[in-house]
């Protein structure tokens, strides 16, 4: 029995009645409405967790009531019913934030499922509030430290993927975290008791990638002197991390797209095929699309992996963060507490880190080496990082109060997150979790001009 109060609309009364009936027998509760405009004045009065939307719908699409229902209700959680064969309208709501989809006539059996892990996605979410509230917000999860807006969206997704079971495709840059993030969600999902099983695509020569993938029959290559399992059966009821994905040769993407259709696959010199279920999270630091439109990735296996897809920020996005990485690397080394100098913390933020938080903890443990060390000095750093103030020309003071040092970051940040989103106000105070007027009054005690303010900054 669950908790679960769920909101149940379709322009079909047949499908609202059999539905509801169903829910209420598996004792959950439920009401419907034939309707969106209905619809959205119930979810205002009633405590509702889950909304079950057809997709096709005369006053609106599923997809469109969902997005006004989470304007409303946040915390939402949506699913989208759709007619046999209407993948692409499921795919896009998923893409839309949809937990799930199900063909109508809805499967009762196939209902229950998606319903149980919602009840444990929504304690998962529950849970990671919690653990944001015990650190301070720094982290939820191992190894990922920051708490800005843009790891908040990656925590975020972390949470809502595990939720799934669907395939994930991660981007971004060498050193941003995708395999940290890879690990978030598999042992936040119902497979975490399972295997997690890495493979890195990049650093395998061509000839050897099918067979540590797909496993082979003793006999099956020269050299093939016993028989292997691979990865993929390896990872069977668990997770397979597929790193640079876009490494993979076309041969092997073509028996890839088979293992996650079919759950079955043949490994080489084998005359029966082999069952396995191993959800994929791959990660590369191309574009997918670029790497399909030249030709050198399948696209039916692209949009079988980007259903759930994100885009790692680099460090150079969130600098903001970059103080608590670098306290947390030093807990690291030396629990007792190492210090850094203001100085060397100012070229820290100054560096611009093409090779990301991997980049930044290689540093600073090399500045930390030395026996009876117990502060990092801006001598300490490479030349590189100490005699530079970063591509914008920024750095802090020598001199000045503690009060002179936080403004002048502070407007830093301001005027960077400025350039990102084009000179748009709105979107830069969004990015940095800022109230709208607050920010105003900055721009106006700092003299910031943006090249686009939305409203008087006197608001």
């Amino acid at each position: 029995m669950s908790n679960l109060k769920i909101l149940l609309v379709d322009d079909e009364a047949n499908t609202l009645r059999i539905v509801s009936t169903f829910l209420e027998m598996s004792g959950y509760r439920a009401e419907t409405a034939s309707k969106p405009s209905r619809a959205l004045k119930k979810l205002e009065k009633g405590d509702f967790q889950v909304l079950l939307t057809d997709f096709r719908m005369p006053e609106m699409t599923g997809v469109e009531l969902a997005e006004r229902a989470r304007e409303k209700c946040p915390d939402l959680t949506w699913l989208i019913m759709t007619a046999f064969g209407s993948i692409k309208d499921a795919v896009e709501a998923i893409r839309k934030g949809a937990f799930d989809y199900l063909t109508k006539p809805v499967d009762g059996e196939a209902l229950l499922a998606v319903l149980e892990k919602i009840a444990a996605h929504r304690a998962l979410l529950d849970e990671v509030k919690s653990l944001r509230r015990q650190l301070g917000a720094v982290s939820p999860y191992p190894g990922l430290v920051g708490r800005g807006p843009a790891m908040r969206a990656v925590y975020d997704f972390i949470a809502k993927s595990a939720g799934s079971d669907l395939g994930v495709s991660l981007t971004g840059e060498t050193g941003t975290g995708k395999s940290l993030v890879a690990r978030a969600i598999h042992g936040g999902s119902s497979r975490a008791s399972g295997p997690f099983i890495v493979v890195n695509c990049g650093a395998l020569p061509e000839n050897l990638l099918e067979s540590e993938l797909f496993g082979h029959r003793k006999g099956a290559f020269t050299g093939a002197v016993e028989e292997r399992k691979g990865k993929i059966l390896s990872a069977d009821r668990g997770t397979l991390f597929l790193d640079e994905v876009a490494t993979l040769s076309l041969s092997a993407q073509a028996k890839l797209l088979q293992a996650l259709e079919e759950k079955q696959f043949d490994p080489l010199g084998g005359d029966r095929p082999v069952r396995a279920d191993a959800r994929v999270i791959a990660a590369t630091n191309e574009d997918l699309g670029q790497v399909v439109a030249a030709g050198r990735f399948r696209k039916d296996l692209y949009y079988r992996l980007q259903v759930l897809s994100f885009r790692l920020p680099p460090l150079r996005e969130r600098k903001e963060d970059i103080p608590l990485l670098i306290g947390h690397f030093l807990r690291q080394i030396n629990p007792d507490g190492l210090q850094i100098v203001p100085g060397a913390m100012n070229a820290l933020l100054a560096h611009d880190w093409p090779g990301n938080v991997r980049e930044l903890e290689n540093v600073v443990k090399s500045a930390a080496a030395g026996p009876g060390k117990e502060a990092i000095l801006r001598e300490d750093l490479p030349e590189t990082i100490r005699g530079e103030c970063g591509p914008s020309g920024f750095s802090l003071a020598a001199g000045g109060s503690l009060k002179e040092k936080v403004a002048s970051l502070e407007k830093h940040l301001i005027e960077e997150a400025l350039s990102r989103t084009g000179g748009n106000v709105t979107r830069a105070a969004r990015e940095l979790d800022f109230p709208l007027r607050s920010l105003k009054r900055k721009l106006v005690l700092y003299g910031v001009r943006p090249r686009k303010i939305d409203g008087p900054a006197s608001e």
